[in-house]
C-alpha cells in the first residue's frame, strides 16, 4: 500500500529520521483517547514504521513516549494542547491538528472536519505570508510523497 513511499524514503537525503524510534501502538491509542478520534491510518503507519522526522528545518510531529509528552515540542499532542490553550486560535481553527511547521512562512495541519471513508484527513497548508489555506494532500502518505518530491535529493 505504501511501497512507493517506502522506496522514496529509502533513497532520500532530504528527510531525516532516527531509526528504532518507532511509536508504540499503546502511545497512539493514548493519544487518540485524549484527542477523541482515531488518527489517520497512513499517519499511524508512519508512526509505527518511522516514528519521527526532520525536513527543511522542522519536525513532522510524532507521538512521543507518554512520560515526555508534556515537554516534547515534536509531539502532536503537546502542540495541540498549546493550541487549545490559546482561545483565539481555537475559535479561528477548531478543526485543525498541526502536523508540520517547517519555517515561519507556512504550516501544515490535518483538517479534522473532512474525514474520508478510509479514516484519512486531508493535510492543509496554511500560507502565513498570504494568509491562505488550501488542501496540500488528500492523505498523510500523499503529503509525505509530495514533500519528498518537492525536496528531491534522491
Amino acid at each position: 500500500m505504501y511501497e512507493n513511499l517506502v522506496k522514496k524514503l529509502a533513497h532520500t537525503t532530504s528527510i531525516k529520521w532516527h531509526p528504532r524510534c518507532n511509536v508504540k501502538d499503546s502511545w497512539i491509542t493514548d493519544a487518540e483517547i485524549e484527542l477523541g478520534f482515531q488518527l489517520p491510518p497512513s499517519y499511524c503507519w508512519w508512526l509505527i514504521n518511522y516514528g519521527n522526522a526532520r525536513l527543511n528545518g522542522g519536525n513532522i510531529l510524532t507521538v512521543s513516549q507518554p512520560e515526555y509528552r508534556d515537554i516534547d515540542d515534536s509531539d502532536i499532542l503537546y502542540i495541540h494542547r498549546l493550541n487549545l490553550d490559546d482561545e483565539d486560535w481555537y475559535k479561528k481553527y477548531p478543526n485543525r491538528l498541526d502536523l508540520f511547521v517547517p519555517d515561519a512562512d507556512e504550516l501544515y495541519f490535518f483538517d479534522l472536519s473532512a474525514k474520508d471513508e478510509d479514516g484519512e484527513f486531508p493535510v492543509m497548508c496554511y500560507d502565513l505570508m498570504n494568509d491562505m489555506i488550501y488542501e496540500y494532500a488528500a492523505t498523510f502518505s500523499v503529503f509525505l510523497e509530495r514533500l519528498l518530491d518537492e525536496h528531491r535529493s534522491f
